[in-house]
């Protein structure tokens, strides 16, 4: 549903049809990441794109503080660990932020992916 919901906006914003695509791969990798990650499957997860100042940004939070781990190159025989390793090279620029929002055990994190926007 969430590759969808990414792909109808994209659309809107006229998106390249590889954004497009590379879009709807990071956005279903980061939010099985953040589904994995939360604490409880009941926690929230939100996802986002905003285009501004030449650039498309599609971020997912969610409110575990622990930051992705992406490891180097995952080994033929294991059974987890490709999905950073994989999308990294579909988006210009990617990375994390820790959310600071005054609760006892933070805010949570974001991950974002960014592209050039037409």
């Amino acid at each position: 549903m969430v590759r969808a919901h990414v792909r109808t906006v994209l659309t809107r914003y006229q998106a390249e049809p590889t954004v497009l695509d590379n879009a709807q791969l990071v956005v279903s990798e980061l939010v099985t990441n953040s589904s994995a990650g939360t604490r409880s499957t009941r926690d929230p997860i939100a996802v986002r794109l905003i285009r501004a100042d030449g650039r498309l940004r599609l971020s997912v939070w969610d409110s575990s503080s622990c930051p992705p781990h992406e490891r180097p190159r995952p080994g033929l025989d294991e059974e987890s660990g490709r999905g950073l390793w994989l999308t990294r090279p579909c988006a210009d620029e990617w990375g994390h932020f820790l959310v600071v929002n005054g609760r006892r055990d933070g805010g949570g994190k974001e991950v974002w992916a960014e592209w050039r926007a037409p």
